[in-house]
């Protein structure tokens, strides 16, 4: 997820001599947007010449991982999670998302290994505010945390509304979420739920706090996981204190300091319509944390 750890947990991961990342990159959006003739940029949006599958193939095979044959190609594209935007005017006859980006994958890389990170989604949703500002993304905000408890307020009430009307997947996966503001993206059960029931234990999910608090043990359970020899601890460790979090707040950014107290209350709101909609999951198909 956006604003989870990825990057830095990505960075760590693409150190292991049997993992690589592509020649395009942590992310290349295909699946969610590039095939589908949309910005990779979720707030500039617009359209764009839709990347065939034979291109997108060049651009992440072999030809262009000389030096890495054998290796396991790591995608970081985030927006797999979650990102079905638009689906509603692609199927203008469905009350429902017709189908996953999990379903996508599962046809074409179906032993493929999922590992998602998470966090406290308040935090998460505070940071993703801040960070996704400026010339990257066509918005020059004076955001704030009063700002944020405004458009908090504002989108939770928008949701909550969605919800009177349809069920939690349904409004977790709408187009009319705001960009700006992805309180939906905090839903996690909604979106880990679509790939566990493909991928089952070829899923893993990893929280930012435990990674962040204990780094080592959660690489190593995630090379245990892709079934990748582990590397030696002394190396990794040394690898680790010797590089900077990767993608973290920025000094302005960490200037605006921390979100209200009440703001932090009030996404508690949604939780009784969250947990009254969403399905639970079987005792024998626990998510591996």
């Amino acid at each position: 997820m956006p604003k989870c750890g990825s990057t830095d947990l990505y960075s760590k991961l693409i150190w292991h001599p049997d993992l690589a990342k592509p020649p395009c990159g942590k992310e290349n959006h295909f699946w969610t947007r590039s095939r589908l003739g949309k910005s990779t940029n979720h707030l500039k949006g617009g359209e764009v010449k839709k990347q065939s599958f034979d291109s997108f193939l060049k651009q992440i095979g072999p030809a262009n991982m000389e030096g890495q044959t054998g290796s396991l190609l790591i995608d970081g594209t985030q927006s797999l999670l979650w990102d079905l935007l638009g689906w509603e005017a692609r199927y203008p006859q469905s009350s429902k998302p017709p189908y996953s980006n999990a379903e996508l994958i599962h046809l074409v890389a179906p032993m493929s290994k999922i590992i998602v990170i998470i966090r406290d989604p308040v935090e998460r949703l505070y940071s993703d505010y801040l960070y996704f500002n400026g010339d990257d993304y066509g918005l020059h905000e004076n955001r704030s945390a009063l700002s944020f408890d405004d458009a908090v307020r504002a989108e939770l009430g928008r949701f909550v509304g969605c919800l009177t009307k349809h069920n939690l997947r349904r409004c977790c996966y709408s187009s009319q979420n705001d960009p700006k503001m992805r309180l939906h993206l905090g839903v996690y059960i909604t979106y880990v739920r679509d790939w566990y029931q493909l991928f089952g234990e070829n899923m893993m999910v990893v929280s930012l706090e435990d990674y962040s608090k204990q780094p080592l043990p959660v690489l190593y359970r995630i090379y245990n996981f892709l079934q990748v020899p582990e590397p030696s601890r002394d190396d990794l460790s040394i690898y680790i204190k010797s590089t900077s979090k990767k993608n973290a707040r920025s000094k302005s950014d960490s200037t605006k300091g921390g979100m209200l107290a009440s703001t932090r209350k009030t996404p508690s709101r949604l939780l009784p319509a969250v947990q009254s909609r969403a399905c639970r999951v079987p005792q024998r198909h626990k998510i591996p944390v």
